[in-house]
């Protein structure tokens, strides 16, 4: 059944090879005939991360479609008392002149829903949409807008069928996962670029909701608004911002935040946030709240004020509470605490793990209500 090779003896004889050697050797050289084969599969497989490692050609061809380019005309009226002499001169009115900014935008509908940034349409006057395959300019106008979490939803109305991007689940990333971007830089249209995830959870000071994702995909002026793309070409998230201390920092609004402020400004034409009606601060060190409140650590949000009929006064929390958990979630800080919250709906319960001075370790439940509006509530304090 199988071929005896010959090994040569010492007198220069040969004989055949005995039963093990050449078991050993067929043995070997299928492995490694399967090591070449699966290699080759692994490269040039269209389905292989081979391929994709190799080229993101096929991810942006899909994209691409997804992609707008938004320009904004902002219109400056000029006061009058400071241009007097334009009318009493030379019998001119007065001129107000206008600026034009650029970003980008993500289709997400085939209806024509647009998702963008913001500060992209800030005070806009006038907003224009350019596709990418048929360059034809587009009124857009605006469905609702978030400023807390920098973001707005667009509308366009065309015949035509659009191409929607998917999106995806931005919790499922992990650190080291590769990204594309797409955006306008600097007017460039439809440039695409590619990094990874450097981090996430990124707190850069732009309000209580900060929860970027950190990237070192190129990201320059112009990139705002436009997708943050994972391998299979899902939007994992929305390009807002760049560090300016350096290049290579950029940072994007997670796809999950994504999700849940446009649904409710599609249906409300502004987001419903919950709140529980507190104060709160951060712990700095055990002396802030009793010693050996938990074996494995202190940690936790303490209540430093509470608003009177707000869902946590109805709760009969107090001021000094440690709030250490929300719905079986452990709190280490006010962002955590925040992010929790944002990801709930006004009338849901809350299931809160306490600790109060004197009593030890508690649970109470909250009917959660929506955010009441900025004028009726305490200024210069951070609410949740």
């Amino acid at each position: 059944m199988f071929c005896f090779n010959k090994i040569k003896e010492n007198n220069g004889t040969k004989k055949p090879a005995p039963h093990w050697y050449s078991i050993g050797t067929v043995f070997y050289r299928y492995i490694r005939s399967l090591s070449f084969l699966c290699l080759f599969c692994l490269i040039f497989s269209s389905e292989s991360r081979g391929k994709i490692f190799t080229s993101f050609a096929h991810i942006a061809k899909q994209a691409i479609p997804g992609v707008v380019n938004i320009r904004t005309k902002v219109y400056v009226r000029k006061d009058p008392a400071l241009d007097l002499y334009e009318f009493f001169l030379d019998g001119r009115i007065p001129q107000g002149s206008s600026t034009t900014s650029l970003g980008s935008g993500v289709i997400i509908s085939q209806d024509g829903y647009i998702v963008t940034n913001y500060h992209v349409i800030k005070d806009a006057s006038k907003i224009e949409v350019l596709f990418a395959h048929n360059k034809k300019i587009t009124e857009a106008k605006v469905i609702g807008i978030d400023r807390k979490t920098d973001l707005s939803l667009l509308k366009v109305s065309l015949k035509t069928k659009l191409t929607p991007l998917t999106l995806g689940d931005s919790n499922r990333l992990e650190i080291g996962d590769i990204v594309l971007a797409i955006g306008n830089p600097f007017g460039y249209s439809h440039t695409v670029t590619s990094g990874i995830i450097s981090a996430k959870g990124r707190v850069i000071g732009t309000g209580p909701y900060d929860n970027f994702l950190q990237t070192d995909a190129t990201i320059h002026p112009g990139n705002s608004g436009g997708p943050l793309l994972d391998l299979r070409g899902r939007v994992i998230a929305i390009n807002t911002a760049v560090s300016s201390q350096g290049s290579g920092i950029g940072f994007a609004i997670p796809s999950n935040m994504v999700s849940s402020v446009i649904q409710d400004l599609k249906q409300f034409g502004k987001v419903r946030r919950p709140w529980l009606g507190i104060v709160g601060k951060n712990i700095l060190s055990e002396q802030d709240i009793e010693h050996k409140v938990d074996s494995g650590g202190v940690y936790g949000v303490i209540i430093s004020n509470l608003i009177i009929d707000s869902p946590a006064h109805k709760a009969q929390l107090r001021i000094g509470d440690l709030i250490m958990s929300l719905n079986g979630k452990k709190i280490f800080d006010l962002n955590e605490l925040q992010r929790y919250l944002v990801a709930l709906r006004p009338g849901q319960t809350a299931m809160l793990r306490l600790y109060r001075r004197g009593k030890g370790f508690m649970q109470t439940s909250m009917q959660l209500e929506e955010t009441p509006r900025s004028q009726d509530l305490p200024q210069d304090v951070d609410l949740f």
